[in-house]
Parts: C-alpha cells; sequence; structure tokens
C-alpha cells in the first residue's frame, strides 16, 4: 500500500567546512543559536515530505531524516551570520530595539549577507559543558548533547530492529572495540555504548510496527496459509513455525519462533509462496487480527511489496501494527522488537547508534545478538499522553519532547540544552537576551543557561531537551 500524500518537511545539509578543533562560547553573549542542519538521503525515505518543510522543489531523493543534535555522524552547525549582522546594524544605528530594550534577531538577518556555518555542537559544547549543557546533564550523561532529534518521513518500512539497554549497550561496544571489527564495518553492530530508546509523534497519518502479539493471534495468523497450495518445504516450515507457537511458555515460543523464521533458509521460499497466492480476508473479529490495526494480510501484502523475498516479512506479521493519527505518540524502550512502516513524524532518542536488525533489510543481521537483547514478551505499544505543557516523555531521562501548537507566550519547558524546531507557521521566541523569530524549517540551540524563554506565534514549534527532573535551575 502506497503511503497517503501528506505535508512533508526539508532540512539543509551540512555544508562542507573545515573542521574546528574548539571554540569558545564564553567570547559572545548569545546563548541561543539558529542551526544548520543534515538531511539524511536513505533508500527508504519520501521525496516530499522533508523537502516541504523549507519550502524547497523537492528533486526525486529519497530524504529519510533531518537530524539536528551533536551525534558525531552529522552534527548541527551554528550560524554566526546573523550574529554578524545584528552587530553590524546596530553599530550603524539601523537596528531598532525591541519594547523591553533587548535585541531582535529576524529571519531575514542572515539572508542579507548570506549564512554562515559555525562551529558544529560538539565543538560549541567542548567550550563549556557545565554552562551550555547544565550541571545535572553533564553529571547524568557526561559532556555531551544525551538526545538527537529528528524529521523522520518513510515511504516504505524501515527495517525490523531492536536497541539495547545501556548495560547491554556498554558490553557489547567494550566487547567489540576489543574484539570486534573497525567502528565503520558494515557488520558492526555496537557503535557507542549507549542506550538508544525513543519515541516517535505523528505529523501526518504513521504507521508502525511493535512489540510482540499474543501468541496466539500469531499462530491464528500462520494457520490461515495453511489453506493455500504450497509445496511440501514451505508446508513443512510452515508447521515448524506453528509448533514452534505451541511451547508452553509465551516469552520462549515467540523467541523460538523469531529464530527459526530468520535462520531457516525455507522462510524465504514461504515468503515468495505466500505472496503468490495471497491471504484470504477474515471478518474484524478474527483471532489473527487482535493487535493489529488492519488485516495482518495487508501487512503482509505491503511488506513483501517493499521487501519481496526476505523472511522479516513474516517476522512483522508477529509485532503489533499501530496507526497513529497526526498528535500520536509512540515510544519505544530498549528490547522491543518494531520497524515504522510509512508517515512523517518527529523522533526524539537518546543520542546512540545501537541497532540490531532483524529483516527487512540489506544491511548486516545478527541473529544471536538481536536474540540476546530482544524483550520476547507479547504487550501492548506504549503510547504516549502529553502533560498539562505538552511534554512527552519516554521511559528514559535522555530525552522529553515538548509540542506546542500556536503558543501564546507559553514557556518552554527545558531541563539543560534544548533544541527548538519549528515546522509550521511562524514563532517568536522570547528570553531576557534576545528575540529570535523561527519560520516553518528553522531551528535554533538554547543554551541550559539560558533564562527563561517563551514562546508565541501561530505555528508548531518541538523543544527537545533531557528528560532530567531538576531539584535546582539548571545553571
Amino acid at each position: 500500500m502506497s503511503a497517503p500524500k501528506r505535508e512533508g518537511y526539508r532540512g539543509q545539509c551540512t555544508p562542507g567546512l573545515a573542521e574546528r578543533r574548539s571554540y569558545d562560547p564564553t567570547k559572545g553573549a548569545r546563548t541561543v543559536h539558529r542551526l544548520h542542519n543534515t538531511v539524511k538521503n536513505f533508500d527508504w525515505g519520501s521525496t516530499d515530505a522533508i523537502p516541504a518543510i523549507l519550502g524547497t522543489v523537492p528533486d526525486g531523493t529519497p530524504c529519510a531524516e533531518l537530524w539536528l543534535g551533536a551525534h558525531p555522524m552529522s552534527p548541527s552547525r551554528l550560524d554566526l551570520a546573523e550574529e554578524r549582522t545584528t552587530a553590524a546594524r546596530r553599530r550603524s544605528g539601523r537596528l531598532a530595539d525591541s519594547a523591553s530594550g533587548s535585541p531582535t534577531a529576524t529571519a531575514g538577518t542572515a539572508t542579507e549577507t548570506g549564512t554562515r556555518p559555525g562551529p558544529n555542537l560538539i565543538e560549541y559544547l567542548a567550550g563549556d559543558p557545565h554552562g551550555l549543557l547544565g550541571r545535572d546533564s553533564v553529571d547524568a550523561f557526561g559532556p555531551r548533547l544525551p538526545f538527537l532529534l529528528k524529521v523522520l518521513s518513510a515511504s516504505k518500512a524501515l527495517s525490523i530492529q531492536v536497541h539495547p539497554n545501556r548495560e547491554q549497550a556498554a558490553a557489547g561496544f567494550a566487547r567489540e572495540e576489543t574484539a570486534g571489527p573497525a567502528l565503520d564495518a558494515p557488520d558492526r553492530n555496537y557503535k557507542d555504548a549507549s542506550a538508544k530508546p525513543e519515541l516517535i509523534y505523528a505529523l501526518t497519518d504513521f504507521h508502525a510496527l511493535t512489540g510482540f502479539r499474543p501468541r496466539k493471534a500469531v499462530r491464528a495468523t500462520f494457520e490461515r496459509m495453511l489453506s493455500q497450495p504450497l509445496t511440501p518445504p514451505s508446508l513443512d516450515f510452515l508447521g515448524s513455525v506453528i509448533g514452534a507457537l505451541k511451547a508452553l511458555s509465551e516469552t520462549k515460543a515467540l523467541s523460538r519462533t523469531v529464530e527459526l523464521l530468520l535462520a531457516d533458509p525455507r522462510a524465504a521460499g514461504l515468503v515468495d509462496e505466500v505472496a503468490a497466492h495471497g491471504i484470504d480476508e477474515v471478518p474484524s473479529g478474527h483471532p489473527s487480527r487482535r493487535g493489529s490495526a488492519v488485516d495482518p494480510a495487508q501487512t503482509f501484502c505491503e511488506l513483501v511489496d517493499d521487501y519481496p523475498h526476505d523472511p522479516g516479512v513474516l517476522v512483522g506479521l508477529m509485532l503489533n501494527r499501530v496507526h497513529l493519527q497526526p498528535g500520536e505518540s509512540l515510544t519505544m524502550e530498549a528490547g522491543v522488537l518494531h520497524a515504522y512502516l510509512f508517515g512523517t513524524g518527529i523522533e526524539i532518542m537518546a543520542s546512540s547508534d545501537n541497532v540490531l536488525r532483524g529483516g527487512l533489510t540489506s544491511k548486516h543481521v545478527d541473529i544471536a545478538e538481536l536474540s540476546k537483547v530482544a524483550d520476547f514478551r507479547a504487550g501492548m505499544p506504549r503510547m504516549v499522553e502529553p502533560d498539562h505543557s505538552g511534554v512527552l516523555r519516554g521511559a528514559t531521562d535522555d530525552f522529553a519532547l515538548q509540542a506546542l501548537r500556536c503558543p501564546r507566550l507559553q514557556s518552554l519547558v527545558r531541563r539543560g540544552a534544548a533544541i527548538a524546531l519549528c515546522t509550521s507557521g511562524t514563532i517568536t521566541l522570547t528570553s531576557l537576551g534576545s528575540t529570535v523569530t523561527l519560520e516553518r524549517g528553522e531551528s535554533v540551540f538554547i543554551s541550559a543557561n539560558e533564562p527563561t524563554v517563551t514562546a508565541d506565534g501561530h505555528g508548531d514549534l518541538f523543544v527537545a531537551t533531557t528528560g532530567l527532573e531538576p531539584a535546582a535551575p539548571l545553571v
């Protein structure tokens, strides 16, 4: 099934400037900086959704993710042009102060002289970790930004994957650093020592697979394939799968089934034969549909269209399918097997690149390691509701996301440093130090030592920060 037409979003590619080794943030008074961000062109990305957020014309290139943060693979860069232009206008007497006496930085100032990318966020934060990140954040996570904010837009399914918890990540990273492949090797599992829980906020209709359905529902789904004219090898393999699901322990049954589907070479043949014959429809109350927003037969057809011959298609049938409406959110804890199917959303996660894949991909699949990390208990998807301030939290203190629609002088909830992204309309951010107006697609980094920041305007603003609960102001 093709993804529905939807509003889209775009970010700018990071300019290729020479790396600076250090940067002293104390040399400038500003603690709110506009950002230049990076678009990732993975083949599962949509061609129009991310380009639309900055008003650029799609060129047919799949734009999968816009990264905002300090991840080593693609750190955001500060824009220094606005500071330079503002200072020049003030010296010439052409910059009028606001009613409060604070200088005003507008979206147009950068365009008067062109953008001027400065240091990346990693370099900037290294100059004053405690002031820029907050002491509580540094104590909890070290001198680094613990979260990564993304705009994600998928036109087809991402890989079925799972992320380790902190202990598993630390052990796996240490093990591979000692005896494993190079850090950039395609068969490397652990790129860092951090966990990677995540949360997705739907901007459009968004479909995802997350966590295991009850095994009775999974078994009923595979039993629907028995009526097809399968060859003896495929019929024998299907019998083995159904038999594995009858184990005494539900957790063990689901674990054995996943290992069987990913390890047995007959799985690909079963995928091909089922795709050729189709799966008969069943009524909405059928046991095989429990835990799925659509008939699993529809999920099968969508996945096999994108990934023919891939055993991961069968693993996908074991997972809960969720249909998020715009404004709804879903969180994935460590160990939860999941895959995004299609749609556009705001994703926030711990700043990590540890991914163990289990199908729907041409990348490295490590069945043994996935089996160690994955949680094979059946359970309901974990939906997240915002609090009274619009803040969404997952099961970790690495991140929190505040979603604001048409805010009226509303305070940004920050627990340390923050990144704010405007996805529609115009939003003005005001603090004691400055006023910054964000148009659609523009973003800023806000230091922990910046005083209270308020948002006002007509549009949508997303604010990423840590999930810490400070006992005292983060300064």
